[in-house]
């Protein structure tokens, strides 16, 4: 009997909906309000109409008659062109909101003068309370619900852009911000809804403007873009005066250096002192420490990636510069007015044409001096059509170093006795990049790039001796370096604010030149030795593929996860490596941002260095059969918030990082290999390394005082087979303490101050702890020529810390902005203000007979060092 009644009801109830939802009216509608109109039709159809009162509210409907129709066709009449719509459910009809039609807005966000594409714009949705940014190529999409948009466009130095855009079909739109003003006598100070640092999937990272670069107080008048990146907290500078980048534990051929795309081995001049970037053409850097996305990869330590400026679409501007070290000239604009920009900038140091002629003058046998650096920026950029715009880009940088001197021995009168010796040492970089950007639809963007890249050193020595009718010469000749050829393509797809997926796959040639030498002896007309080592050129293949998505899953969670799958093919032999990537954050109790990340990261290429100073000589070679590549696993945890009224950006990190098969030098290698039999596989041994620690940055970013304070403490050491006996040693580049504070000050609109104080904790140096006097064979007391050779005893590598580092550097600038609209600056900088003997490095002088004492020399590079230079912007 229950069953029966329970199937009855349910009969019952199907039929009354099934009579409901073919009911037909004869009805007319007067003119009036939609919730009278509802109400009648309740009435007359017997069927329970629900609704929110707040929603029909105030909406009218026009008059209408109805015979014999259908009710949802009378309530699809009456509902049309109003925001609400209706639903049928268990025999009610619920007014309900009419779905939103979603549509995408996109395009590109650029400079409103000069046409520059701007890269990592910050775009708020003020009414969703959500946003994105502009990707490396300035471009953006967002997809959303709706028919209009309330925008709030920012980016730091460009005045602030407030809009509503109607979201009517699929728009497409280019917006162009405005620099800020300069004029400091009103300042406003308003809140600006900004993507928050708490806010991003991304840690380990650090965004540097080039005008930062070019505030900060410079080396004999040149701003430099890696001794800026050395201020920041996780990355050292190894010894005073290097451009080297050490970066949480690893080594200078650790970090990928990125310029347009294109890689860049030993971006350095002077021997290390100068890096290769003229700051006049850069755009945009950031550094990537850890958390590295996926689609990067190839090394262990860090990523650099440098964009340089697009030019002038609409008018030609320039700038030049002279300081104590070298002269630069810059100039860039349109081609193709609003179609076609160029940009070409030099740069050369005058060390030669200086001090050769003062040098000759002192030293009579000097016949020859050169030492200089140059170089040569150039890019055109080409706009087909809002969809399509392509990129050449072409880099090329010299070093060169050449002192020649003859000795004549003519005291007793005119003979062609002589001694000769000639040195001819020279490096450089060449990349060129020629790089497509297609909109392929408003929510997918696609990049495509050919990539080139040379890295080339050289050195020659050459002696030459006469004496009456005795004569030899001695040439060695080393040639090492590393030439890439490649292409990459890239997929970003966004379809929706708080979803962006990346993808992309790359293929690179690489052909390694490790250290091959030639040496020649000659006894008179005879030859006596003319040997050329085994070091063959070694040709590789480099293979990536990779896939990441940025996704915010609620308010509070936020997560990058992908994977970066690469290979590389070397003399027969294939490895490869999946590399997983994840990084999160997560919105905790009083808006601070708990992030976490974990990078797997393979290098195929390692950098042989018998020093701490990161020269042109160290030697470029790749993984084998015999030598396995690099790879490292990091894990980071942090906090981050902007704190003072959002004026300051707070992060605090952790990190631990394990390495394998990093290399080194055995003990007691030879550097240069020169026999036949013998090669640099050979010389070096391979183990793990390990660095953790902890960095803190307080950054300010906007008002007249920019800045940051930051400090690291952190460890880092290795366990190599072969080095050290075994036995774990702290790594040459381990610092315990690092302290930076960095200040930028706008005392007036036209006077610019800026200072930056650092300290380092003692560096390890390795010092003998005992002295032996050795043997060859018979030694004669009577001969004074004749001294033993000596054997110095090391029982561990990097025993001691000799000496904390410390430096003030301090500069101002001088702007006037002159009627012309031209913009001249003086700027004054002298760096080591109170003159801190800092040494470049330390060697053993002499040991103490008595006791067991050592006495060590440190050559200092950098004593108090004052500069000036010369600007003018066109």
């Amino acid at each position: 009997m229950r069953h029966f009644i329970t199937v009855y009801l349910l009969f019952a109830w199907l039929t009354v909906n099934a009579q409901n939802a073919g009911q037909k009216l004869s009805i007319n509608i007067p003119a009036g309000s939609l919730e009278a109109t509802l109400k009648l039709l309740e009435q007359q159809s017997r069927t329970p109409i629900s609704y929110e009162l707040t929603r029909v509210r105030g909406i009218q409907v026009k008059a209408h008659l109805y015979i014999d129709t259908p009710l949802e066709k009378i309530l699809t009449d009456i509902l049309k062109g109003t925001p609400l719509d209706y639903k049928q459910k268990g025999g009610n009809i619920l007014i309900i909101a009419r779905p939103a039609s979603v549509n995408t807005l996109s395009g590109f966000i650029e400079d409103a003068v000069s046409g520059e594409k701007l890269i990592g714009v910050s775009i708020i949705m003020t009414q969703l309370q959500g946003g994105t940014t502009t990707n490396n190529y300035g471009f953006y999409s967002i997809t959303v619900p709706g028919d209009s948009l309330r925008l709030q466009i920012s980016y730091i130095g460009y005045s602030r852009l407030d809009t509503v855009i109607s979201m009517n079909g699929d728009p497409r739109i280019n917006f162009k911000l405005h620099t800020g003003s300069r004029q400091l006598e009103a300042v406003t100070v308003s809140g600006t809804r900004t993507i928050r640092i708490q806010e991003s999937s991304q840690m380990s990272s650090i965004n540097l403007p080039a005008a930062q670069v070019r505030s900060l107080p410079r080396l004999l008048g040149e701003p430099d873009l890696l001794k800026a990146l050395q201020l920041m907290p996780g990355v050292k500078q190894g010894t005073e005066g290097s451009s080297a980048l050490l970066i949480r534990g690893g080594t200078p051929d650790q970090n990928l250096i990125l310029l347009d795309g294109a890689p860049l081995y030993h971006p350095m001049h002077l021997l290390g002192i100068f890096s290769t970037f003229n700051t006049s053409v850069l755009k945009d850097v950031t550094l990537y420490k850890g958390a590295f996305p996926a689609r990067y990869g190839g090394r262990l330590s860090s990523v650099v990636d440098i964009s340089t400026k697009d030019g002038n679409l609409y008018e030609h501007h320039g700038e030049f510069s002279v300081g104590l070290l070298s002269t630069q000239l810059t100039l860039e604009g349109p081609l193709k007015k609003g179609k076609t920009s160029y940009v070409i900038s030099g740069r050369r140091s005058y060390p030669d044409l200086i001090a050769s002629p003062l040098v000759k003058s002192s030293q009579e046998d000097l016949q020859k001096f050169s030492l200089f650096f140059y170089d040569l920026n150039a890019k055109i950029h080409h706009q087909f059509s809002e969809r399509d715009k392509l990129y050449l880009s072409f880099y090329m940088g010299k070093d060169k170093l050449r002192i020649r001197d003859r000795y004549s021995d003519d005291i007793e009168g005119p003979t062609d006795n002589y001694d000769l010796s000639d040195l001819n040492i020279q490096w450089g970089n060449i990349t060129g990049t020629l790089r497509w950007t297609h909109v392929i639809s408003p929510k997918l963007f696609a990049n495509t790039m050919l990539i080139g890249s040379s890295y080339k050193f050289s050195t020659g020595i050459h002696t030459e001796n006469k004496y009456d009718s005795d004569a030899s010469s001695n040439t060695l000749k080393l040639n090492s370096g590393i030439r890439d050829y490649g292409i990459k393509t890239d997929i970003d797809y966004r379809p929706m604010p708080a979803h962006a997926i990346k993808m992309g796959a790359a293929y690179m040639y690489r052909r390694f030149t490790p250290g091959i030498i030639h040496m020649k002896q000659t006894e008179g007309d005879e030859t006596t030795q003319d040997s050329v080592n085994n070091n063959r050129n070694i040709p590789a293949g480099e293979m990536d593929l990779y896939a990441e998505d940025d996704w915010e899953i609620t308010s509070r969670l936020k997560l990058n996860a992908g994977f970066h799958l690469s290979g590389f093919s070397v003399q027969d032999h294939f490895y490869h490596s999946l590399q997983p990537r994840a990084s999160m954050r997560f919105l905790l109790p009083g808006d601070w941002g708990l992030k976490a990340s974990y990078t797997r990261m393979t290098q195929y290429i390692h950098l042989l260095a018998n020093n701490s100073i990161s020269l042109p000589t160290d030697l470029w070679v790749p993984a084998t059969k015999k030598v396995a590549p690099q790879q490292a696993d990091q894990f980071a945890l942090g906090l981050a918030r902007n704190v003072f009224r959002n004026r300051y950006e707070f992060s605090a990190e952790v990190y631990y990082k394990k390495m394998r098969q990093v290399a080194e030098y055995k003990d007691g290698a030879e550097y240069l290999t020169t026999s036949k039999g013998d090669t640099w596989q050979e010389q070096i041994a391979s183990g793990t390394g390990r660095s953790y620690g902890l960095e803190v940055l307080l950054q300010k970013k906007t008002g007249r005082l920019t800045g940051w304070l930051g400090y690291t403490w952190a460890v880092s050491d290795r366990n190599i087979p072969g080095v050290n006996y075994g036995h774990t040693f702290y790594y040459k580049y381990d610092r315990r303490h690092d302290f930076h504070l960095v200040t930028i000050y706008k005392l007036r609109k036209n006077i610019e101050l800026s200072g930056s104080w650092t300290y380092q904790s003692a560096s390890p140096f390795t010092v003998p702890v005992a002295r032996y006097e050795g043997t060859t064979g018979p030694v004669s007391p009577n001969d004074p020529n004749n001294w033993p050779p000596t054997v110095d005893y090391i029982n561990n590598r990097n025993n001691v810390r000799i000496a904390a580092y410390h430096r003030l550097d301090l500069g101002v600038n001088f702007i006037k902005q002159k009627k012309n609209g031209n913009v001249r600056t003086w700027n004054i900088s002298a760096l080591n203000a109170y003159n801190r003997m800092n040494p470049f490095f330390y060697y053993v002088k002499n040991y103490s007979d008595n006791n067991a004492k050592v006495t060590l020399n440190g050559l200092v590079l950098l004593p108090l060092t004052p500069s000036f230079s010369y600007s003018l912007k066109f």
